[in-house]
């Protein structure tokens, strides 16, 4: 019973009651002069991660900058902690990015893979590997002020 009522209370504080609270809510309002980005955090297998640098280097980044676009795409090589890495993957049209199965960005980047790698099936081959060397990855999203 004791928890029954606690739980009332704790519902009854999260509503708003005053009709300023409510005026303000209803009132739609965008974030302005803020960037999105999603951030990846990634631990590599034990031993695994100079391989993983390779294929970054070698394929991942030069099929960015192939592409023709500008990712803005960039990563902090951790020296302590518990990742090994992270990345940040900037989302020039915001939280709408996320609506791609697959973006039209995938898909000349993997174009670029495929050239570099010389077929679909070798591109194939080192994203799959790049995947086995992982241990561990999260993600978040994110936005940004141009102010601060």
């Amino acid at each position: 019973m004791k928890k029954l009522i606690l739980a009332a209370v704790a519902l009854g504080l999260a509503v708003p009651t005053t009709p300023a609270v409510a005026q303000q809510a209803a009132t739609p309002e965008r974030m302005e002069g803020v960037t999105w980005a999603r951030v990846v955090l990634t631990k590599f297998k034990q031993g695994k991660r100079a391989r993983a640098m390779e294929i970054i280097e070698n394929y991942f980044a030069k099929a960015d900058n192939m592409s023709g676009r500008d990712s803005g795409i960039h990563g902090i090589h951790f020296d302590t902690g518990e990742w090994d890495a992270v990345y940040v993957f900037p989302m020039a049209g915001g939280p709408n990015d996320m609506t791609w199965a697959t973006s039209p960005d995938d898909i000349a980047w993997m174009a670029q893979m495929v050239k570099l790698a010389g077929s679909e099936d070798a591109a194939m081959k080192i994203v799959e590997e790049f995947d086995s060397l992982i241990q561990a990855q999260t993600s978040y999203v994110g936005h940004a002020h141009s102010t601060y």
